[in-house]
């Protein structure tokens, strides 16, 4: 018996549990904050990827329709203009 309580670990006082509590919520905070600034760099990329994809569906149009970009901007020009008139 005597042996046991010797190799036993003396009982951890409350103050230290709530210790290592706060250390494991450091911990995972830590993890957290760096899953969202992974997070917010994938929305990023994503939001790139995305107006690359809508530059790429304008300049088919445009391939398509032999049209260039300053008679794209005109055409959008004119229908603006004819929008806030109609408005």
């Amino acid at each position: 018996m005597e042996q046991l309580e010797k190799h036993r670990r003396p009982r951890r006082t409350k103050r230290e549990k709530l210790e290592e509590e706060l250390v494991r919520t450091e911990e995972t905070i830590e993890q957290y904050t760096a899953a969202l600034a992974d997070m917010q760099e994938k929305k990023q990329m994503l939001l790139e990827e995305i107006e690359n994809e809508q530059i790429r569906e304008v300049t088919k149009i445009l391939k398509e329709k032999k049209l260039s970009v300053g008679q794209l901007r005109e055409l959008l020009k004119d229908e603006a203009e004819a929008a806030v008139q109609g408005a």
